[in-house]
């Protein structure tokens, strides 16, 4: 209700708005001012209050945006694009309503609105056919089919579309090489999504939980499959045999947006079809592999959704050689517990879950010292960088790795990108940017001093990535590290110093479970199938190993911080220490992972070392150093000649 009081007061203002900028130019037809340089229009005005908007809601941290704010910019931009009286003006506000949209959908998980996105995308194309930004909105439809929604038939509507506008152009030669892509799936292959007739007939659902969407992040032994919820349930889960992973939801059903599709399925040798039926009051989820060794499950909120990881045969073979070689020594304590019935892990907990915790105390000395790169080495090493993209030589990337150390490839995790902005400083510097800044910075140490490590950023460039793609992206290139990169915020301008945190022993491990898999507040015990009888790749004592080697880790970035940054700014390396979190960064992660807050944003004192680049060399040479320090100690003496 409160929602809807926001977005009335908010539609009152812009008609308001609409009222005064109307009447405006004749209370100030004697202005000298306007009349030298031409009355502006009424479109012009209005686009000029909507920009105005969008960029106060943009200049926000990402977490502190609300829905009012975003349907008042939209609303006004939606103005201009009724008003349709200037083409440009009305282009450009339809492009940037649905930019809106899609970040809306981006942080909600909404499919719906990547819909209306589509739509409002379109719309450019069929009322503005001439316009500059008709090319923009057909590569738009096409990445939101492709990326967001992974709708086969969609996305290859949408490059057809953008070959049929363009047809000599680079961008339709692209367009063609993705079809060419595409054909392999789109010939001879039924829907995924099976739906009732009368189902259909009705276009619309029953009441209660509804499937909205269904992703997957692949790679040549491991898969990860997401289904997005529209709000909390219950989901069983069993085998199928040896190639199959069957997920029944009860009391749901499949969101109308999701009727007779066919899903985009990456290429991996692993991950092959992913079917849903509706069957009565019930949703199954058939997920076809080509050969399941082993599985995981769990369920995150805000929004609502299943998390289910998918291991090769070689996916557990490199698995255990890895916790087998790092032999870490893991207290009795430290074997995996069991997730407490009904609990969901919170996607960003709330910072009261984890600041205020006793921390670990004690870290370990590094008797290196910390050595900055100078601006004359890191161009040289940029010069010599011939870094792979995410997707290129995936399986030749995997497939290469020896076997004679436990450490062969890392992934640094840049937090936030696009329109996720992360904390924003009071003049302006925006988390997304220090971290990808601070991220490659770390990736030259680590090239430049172990050229034989694999290192890949979860991105390399200003855009967005889902939580639960950045760690799939570390377990698709069978990475053996993980590290993701923040900066902190407080309400308390003072706050200041640096903290490292590892995913807690009872939320490291997702194994198979012969239970039902909460996505809300209660739980109940499902039947176990004959065929679910494999050892599971996460047990107690492998689990322990991996959040032991993912505490020391933490231990090790945290004393390189403290060492590093409080030699120049003791407040700003200041050890607020190592702890444990829920993460949704972290969880699924079949390596040691860490997410490193590398300062704080809202201090004043911090802020302003962090606007030099010599500061921020100096953050990426102390999370090196730390890192290092730990690569030393466990990896073989071999390994280290």
């Amino acid at each position: 209700m409160r929602k809807q009081k926001h977005y009335l007061v908010a539609r009152a203002i812009v008609f308001a708005l609409v009222f005064y900028l109307t009447a405006r130019p004749t209370l100030n037809a004697a202005d000298p001012v306007t009349a030298e340089r031409g009355p502006r229009s009424l479109a012009e005005k209005l686009f000029q209050h909507a920009d105005t908007l969008a960029s106060t809601l943009h200049n926000k941290p990402f977490d502190e945006r609300n829905l009012s704010e975003y349907l008042m910019a939209i609303d006004s931009f939606n103005q201009v694009a009724m008003l349709n009286t200037d083409s440009h003006f009305s282009a450009d506000s339809l492009a940037r309503i649905a930019e809106l949209q899609r970040e809306m959908a981006d942080s909600t998980g909404e499919s719906a609105l990547y819909q209306k996105a589509i739509e409002t995308f379109r719309r450019i194309t069929i009322e503005h056919p001439n316009s500059a930004f008709v090319g923009d909105a057909l590569i738009q439809i096409a990445e939101i089919y492709e990326e967001n929604l992974q709708d086969l038939d969609g996305a290859a509507a949408a490059y057809r579309e953008m070959i049929e506008h363009f047809p000599s152009s680079v961008l339709a030669r692209e367009a063609r090489a993705i079809l060419a892509r595409f054909d392999a799936q789109l010939k001879n292959r039924p829907v995924d999504v099976v739906v009732p007739l009368e189902r259909v007939a009705q276009q619309e659902g029953v009441a209660g939980l509804q499937i909205t969407n269904v992703r997957n992040f692949s790679g040549p032994d491991y898969a990860r499959v997401v289904v997005d919820l529209s709000g909390e349930g219950h989901y069983q889960e069993r085998r199928a045999g040896a190639t199959r992973l069957n997920i029944q939801l009860s009391r749901a059903s499949i969101s109308p947006s999701l009727y007779h599709r066919r899903f985009i399925v990456g290429q991996s040798a692993l991950l092959k079809r992913i079917v849903i039926s509706e069957q009565g009051a019930s949703v199954s989820i058939d997920i076809d592999v080509s050969s399941l060794a082993e599985y995981s499950t769990f369920g995150l909120p805000d929004p609502a959704r299943i998390v289910i990881d998918l291991h090769g045969a070689d996916s557990i073979r490199r698995a255990r050689m890895r916790e087998s070689a790092l032999a870490v020594k893991t207290p009795a304590n430290e074997a995996r517990k069991e997730p407490p019935s009904g609990a969901l892990l919170s996607s960003r907990p709330a910072r009261s879950n984890w600041t205020n915790q006793k921390p670990i105390t004690g870290l370990p000395e590094i008797n290196d010292p910390i050595l900055m790169m100078s601006p004359e080495d890191a161009k040289k090493d940029d010069a010599k960088k011939t870094e792979s993209s995410l997707t290129e030589k995936l399986a030749e990337a995997v497939e290469s790795k020896s076997n004679d150390s436990p450490i062969k490839c890392i992934v640094i995790d840049p937090g936030h990108g696009g329109h996720d902005t992360g904390t924003i400083s009071p003049t302006g510097m925006r988390e997304k940017d220090l971290v990808l800044d601070v991220a490659r910075r770390l990736r030259a140490y680590i090239k430049r001093n172990y050229p034989e490590i694999e290192v890949v950023l979860t991105r390399d460039s200003d855009r967005f990535v889902a939580l639960e793609e950045r760690t799939a992206i570390a377990n698709s290139r069978a990475a053996d590290l993980f590290i993701s990169v923040h900066a902190n915020a407080s309400a308390k301008r003072a706050a200041s110093g640096v903290e490292t945190f590892f995913v807690s022993p009872d939320r490291a491990g997702e194994a198979p479970q012969a239970t039902n898999q909460p996505t809300g507040k209660e739980a109940k015990p499902a039947a176990q199938t004959s065929t679910d009888k494999a050892q599971p790749m996460y047990a107690s004592v492998t689990v322990g190993n991996r959040v032991a080697a993912s505490r020391e880790l933490a231990r090790y970035i945290q004393s390189g911080l403290v060492r590093g940054i409080g030699a120049h700014s003791p407040d700003a390396g200041s050890n607020r220490g190592v702890k444990h979190a829920p993460f949704a960064v972290l969880r699924g992660s079949a390596m040691p992972s860490v997410l490193a807050e590398v300062s704080f944003l809202s201090n004043p004192r911090d802020e302003a070392l962090l606007q030099t680049g010599q500061f921020r060399e100096r953050i990426a040479a102390s999370l090196f150093a730390g890192l290092n320090a730990y690569l030393k100690k466990n990896r073989p003496v071999e390994a280290k000649k």
